[in-house]
């Protein structure tokens, strides 16, 4: 029986809605996160430590102290353009703290494990929906850390060590606005939080439109925060039912929207039509398109994305505007 959830990076976007879900639905919710990307600000668990994965000793006393039954693993850095000029940091980060992380998790017997992992593992596809059992193919080095950790935690998964679930995330948007969560990274590295805030600052946009795609702009599956951590919820509830000890899942909501049709969404929201468009090129790493095929994670965990991107939109717009207000250290 799962009682105590120990999340890594769980002051980040994804940890601190996920860890705010559990400590509601009665579990004991330990965090681990450094603080390089995440704000103690979105703490929302029963019990902190501030630790970096790669200081094995200081990881392996929280092993020591807490009885702990379920890791979700989603401390990393995930900037694609970063990731390759800084290989040695997001392989120390990446790779080298997921060593650590499955070494305890064997040493002292945690049954079950859910990672992190994401569309980047894919590459740049040509046919579409993406199925969990395409070919493994990143352009990033990013992706490449990715799937490598995916394959570090698959060899590692036994009857005899642990089970675990590697959720492929595709464009994760949105916010809990009510509850004062939302992303937060200073500058923001994803395209719907730099457009908004940009428009909010009157500052020009950076368009890249010369991707191979209907309106040359980059075409991505667009998946509500709210619903991916309800993924990793429905993870915890079926995990011990799944028959294979590693499964892979595509977290998406197999809707596509380009980066032009999310700028004229934003424009309606925020009702705004003088916005400066400056044309740019496609980033080092980027596909022309991603779409999840989202059968599988019907299939094996009951789980389907439910809202739509003019949700996630409105309320981030609210997300960034309560930043703005309010000076925000990390805005």
């Amino acid at each position: 029986m799962v009682k105590t959830i120990l999340i890594t990076g769980g002051c980040g976007f994804i940890g601190s809605h996920l860890s705010l879900l559990l400590k509601r639905k009665g579990f004991n919710v330990i965090i681990i996160d450094n603080l390089s990307i995440g704000k103690k600000e979105l703490f929302r668990g029963n019990k902190f430590y501030k630790v970096d994965l790669c200081n094995f000793k200081k990881l392996e006393k929280i092993f020591i102290d807490n009885s702990i039954n379920l890791i979700f693993h989603l401390a990393g850095l995930s900037k694609v353009t970063e990731s390759f000029v800084k290989k040695k940091l997001y392989k120390k980060n990446n790779i080298n703290g997921t060593k650590n992380i499955i070494k305890l998790t064997k040493k002292y017997k945690v049954k079950y494990f859910v990672f992190s992992s994401s569309a980047a593992v894919y590459g740049s596809k040509k046919k579409f929906p993406i199925k969990e059992n395409s070919k493994l193919t990143p352009i990033s080095y990013y992706g490449k850390t990715k799937l490598i950790c995916e394959n570090i935690i698959k060899k590692n998964s036994s009857n005899e060590s642990y089970k675990a679930i590697c959720l492929r995330y595709f464009n994760v948007v949105g916010c809990d606005y009510k509850n004062k969560l939302g992303e937060v990274h200073n500058p923001p590295i994803h395209l719907i939080p730099i457009f908004i805030q940009n428009i909010l600052k009157n500052k020009p946009l950076s368009l890249r439109n010369n991707f191979n795609t209907r309106d040359g702009t980059g075409i991505r599956d667009y998946v509500h925060i709210i619903d991916i951590v309800n993924a990793h919820y429905m993870c915890l509830k079926k995990i011990n039912k799944i028959k294979n000890y590693f499964t892979s899942i595509n977290l998406g909501s197999k809707l596509q929207y380009s980066s032009k049709e999310i700028l004229e969404l934003l424009k309606k929201s925020l009702n705004t039509k003088n916005i400066k468009i400056i044309s740019t090129n496609k980033k080092i790493g980027e596909p022309d398109k991603l779409l999840a095929s989202n059968n599988l994670a019907l299939k094996i965990l009951g789980w389907k994305a439910k809202k739509n991107i003019r949700f996630s939109i409105e309320n981030m717009i609210k997300w960034e505007r309560y930043k703005f207000k309010n000076k925000y250290n990390f805005y």
